[in-house]
C-alpha cells in the first residue's frame, strides 16, 4: 500500500510538474518552485502565494501540506526520485509526463490503484522478467494490451 502510495505522489508531481518544471535546460539546475517554496520562512510563503491566481494557489498549498505530512522515509525517497527526474533530458522528462498523462486518461479509474501496485512491483523487475510478468495469465486477466503496454512503458522509463 505505501508503494502505491508513493507512486501515486511521484505521478502526481511529475503531472503537476509539467507546468512548473518545462524550463529551458539552462534553468535546470536551478530548484525546483515548489521546492523554492517549502524553503521559506511562513511569513515569506504566505507572501509569495498571495500574488499568485487562487486556482495556482490552491493547487501549491494542497501540494505542500501533502508533502508535510509525509513520513521522512517518503520525503527521501520522493526526493530521490525527483532529484532523478531533474537529471533526465529534457526530452526524457517530457516522454515521462506524457506516460503518466496517458495513464491518468486511459487507465479505467477502477484500475489505477492496481495499475500503480503493477508498475511498482515492475519496476523492481530485471527487463526479461519484466516481460514475463505482463505476458502471464494473471496480467492479461487483469490489464487488456494497451494497459499492460502502457505499464511496460512507464516501467522502463521512470527515474528509480
Amino acid at each position: 500500500m505505501r508503494a502505491g502510495r508513493l507512486w501515486l505522489a511521484v505521478v502526481g508531481l511529475i503531472l503537476a510538474a509539467a507546468g512548473l518544471w518545462a524550463q529551458p535546460p539552462e534553468r535546470a539546475e536551478r530548484p525546483h518552485p515548489l521546492e523554492k517554496l517549502r524553503r521559506l520562512a511562513p511569513e515569506e510563503r504566505e507572501r509569495v502565494l498571495q500574488n499568485m491566481p487562487p486556482e495556482r494557489r490552491q493547487m501549491i498549498e494542497e501540494r505542500l501540506e501533502r508533502w508535510e505530512r509525509m513520513a521522512p522515509r517518503r520525503k527521501k525517497r520522493l526526493e530521490g526520485s525527483l532529484t532523478n527526474f531533474q537529471q533526465m533530458k529534457p526530452e526524457q522528462q517530457q516522454a515521462l509526463r506524457k506516460l503518466a498523462k496517458r495513464f491518468q486518461e486511459t487507465m479505467p479509474e477502477d484500475k489505477r490503484m492496481e495499475g500503480r501496485r503493477a508498475l511498482t512491483m515492475l519496476r523492481r523487475l530485471a527487463p526479461e522478467a519484466r516481460r514475463r510478468v505482463l505476458n502471464g495469465p494473471r496480467m492479461r486477466d487483469r490489464f487488456n494490451e494497451q494497459e499492460r503496454e502502457l505499464l511496460r512503458e512507464m516501467a522502463e522509463n521512470m527515474p528509480d
